[in-house]
């Protein structure tokens, strides 16, 4: 599983829920305004455990 740090502008991550793993990765079926389709990732959250959705592209990858 890959570790990501969500994003900044996120409630839970000015919180302190800044990192998790991606459990799943699927296409969303909505399109972004470039008509681009985006990749929404489930992260499972370290401190409180919560499974969350966010683009995949906002997330940064961070190092093992």
């Amino acid at each position: 599983m890959t570790r990501v740090q969500i994003p900044v502008w996120s409630d839970r991550w000015m919180r302190g829920d800044r990192y998790g793993e991606v459990v799943r990765t699927y296409i969303s079926r909505y399109k972004a305004k470039d008509g681009s389709a985006r990749e929404i990732a489930v992260i499972k959250l370290d401190k409180s455990g919560k499974d969350v959705r966010f683009v995949l592209a906002e997330c940064e990858v961070v190092a093992p």
